[in-house]
């Protein structure tokens, strides 16, 4: 039975491998809020080398940064906006903590030291200046910069990925034909691709998909995932990023038939990002009952 190319296989166990707790960090972007003033997130609002802070009150994607690492400094990763995506944080001997959109150089590469205490927290240090780090030194927006001191919990930051994903298989059609003796037809409207929970543009795709890869375990995301993502959002519209079929399918006498699909929601942390993901669908028949 060939139905629109699906191949047709033995019912077996669909099972998929969620995801460690750990987030991955690389090409991925995060919401960064300050240990003592735990309200506050970094955040840039200009083109200037000044222009960033925190900000304590609504979510938004210029609260979004994205750690792009080195190619060859393991660890180490250059920081930027999402809203202003060619400013780096740079450690500037004369200027101090600063964002930078001119050549790339080594003072602009951060490293993330855990706290020490298994809490989440990380210390942000320069890879060139090694002891400088990010701190926090009062509740004002603008009262954030560098220190090379002693360790204070106002240089911790907790990093919050743009996206949690919850992957899942939705049994999305089922019929026990068993005691049937002839074919049976069925239609059902199949949707595969990405479908957002609102009407929503984002500033970059490239970041959108990397981020969600990221949720996904980054490198270790299975092919299925990596290549729905891929063809997805290879248009520039989000209403191209799904398609919904009719598909007729006909299950055969003395089987039990289902059609599953994987799916992954993405929620995130800008409400308006959130969207589910639904790859092909694959076909099971057995001669047995089936959960």
């Amino acid at each position: 039975m060939a139905i629109l190319g699906l191949t047709v296989v033995l019912m077996s166990a669909l099972l998929v491998q969620a995801m460690a707790e750990d987030f991955e960090i690389a090409h991925n972007q995060f919401l960064i809020y300050n240990k003592v003033y735990h309200k506050s997130r970094l955040r840039q609002y200009g083109g200037g080398w000044r222009d960033w802070g925190t900000y304590d009150f609504e979510v938004a994607d210029n609260q979004l940064w994205l750690f792009d690492p080195h190619p060859s400094k393991k660890g180490c990763y250059y920081i930027s906006n999402e809203v202003y995506p060619k400013h780096r944080f740079a450690m500037s001997r004369k200027n101090g903590l600063i964002t930078y959109k001119g050549p790339y150089f080594d003072d602009q590469l951060w490293k993330l030291v855990p706290s020490g205490n298994d809490d989440g927290f990380y210390y942000i240090y320069s890879c060139y200046y090694t002891k400088k780090r990010f701190v926090k030194g009062g509740a004002g927006n603008k009262q954030v910069g560098s220190f090379d001191g002693k360790q204070y919990d106002d240089q911790l930051w907790r990093l919050v990925p743009r996206f949690q994903a919850d992957i899942y298989t939705d049994d999305i059609f089922h019929f026990d034909n068993r005691q049937g003796s002839t074919p049976i037809t069925r239609t059902i409207s199949v949707t595969t691709g990405i479908v957002t929970t609102e009407s929503s543009s984002f500033k970059s795709t490239t970041t959108f998909k990397t981020s969600m890869e990221a949720s996904l375990g980054g490198s270790k995301a299975s092919a299925e995932f990596s290549q729905q993502l891929e063809t997805s959002l290879s248009s520039s519209t989000t209403s191209s990023w799904s398609k919904t079929e009719e598909i007729v399918f006909t299950i055969p006498p003395k089987k039990n038939f289902k059609v599953m699909q994987h799916k992954v929601n993405f929620e995130g942390v800008i409400p308006s990002d959130s969207c589910t993901m639904m790859t092909s669908i694959k076909i099971f028949e057995s001669d047995t009952a089936t959960d």
